[in-house]
């Protein structure tokens, strides 16, 4: 018999779950904020016929920052871009490179993203919005920080691809296919 190493233990309980989804929490916490800020807007314009300026642009400040949240949750778990067709075609031997490709895509394109979103965000820094007044800066933030996030969740992938482990936590597309036989 050999001796296998323990597995470490993941913290359970509520608390490690909120930090290990902040991500999606704060994501959907936008979805249901954009939705009551769009009803407001509806409910107060045509049956208290009051027009509230605000609430259409609060809206899609937060239907932006959403999009950015999302797009990171999806290189968090994976799911955001997968040559899975190709997976299925090519032999097993070879996934691991078609993975290794997929993340570097990922984050180049974060890099793109870093790099870009940093200089609107710098360009901006001082302009107001028209309505709100904020400072627009905050509004284009969350691109360099969407990168930079995306890119640290592609590295994780790229490390258990390079280390032969599932680059899937959860499971999903790859994992599913990795056990699969040839």
């Amino acid at each position: 018999m050999t001796a296998s190493a323990p597995t470490p233990r993941r913290p359970t309980g509520p608390v490690a779950w909120i930090a290990a989804n902040a991500l999606e929490i704060a994501a959907a916490a936008m979805l249901v904020a954009i939705c009551a800020i769009v009803f407001a807007g509806v409910f107060f314009r045509y049956f208290l016929h009051i027009g509230l300026g605000w609430t259409e642009e609060l809206a899609r400040y937060l239907q932006i920052w959403m999009t950015f949240l999302g797009a990171t949750v999806a290189v968090k778990r994976w799911a955001h871009f997968q040559l899975t067709i190709v997976d299925q075609v090519i032999p097993h031997r070879a996934r691991r490179f078609t993975r290794v490709f997929a993340i570097l895509v990922v984050m180049t394109l974060a890099a793109i993203m870093i790099k870009h979103g940093t200089d609107i965000t710098r360009v901006t820094w001082n302009q107001s919005s028209p309505v709100l007044g904020w400072q627009i800066g905050y509004l284009y933030l969350m691109a360099p920080v969407s990168g930079v996030l995306m890119e640290i969740y592609a590295l994780r992938h790229l490390l258990r691809v390079w280390r032969g482990e599932p680059d899937e936590p959860s499971g999903g597309a790859h994992a599913a296919l990795a056990a699969a036989p040839d």
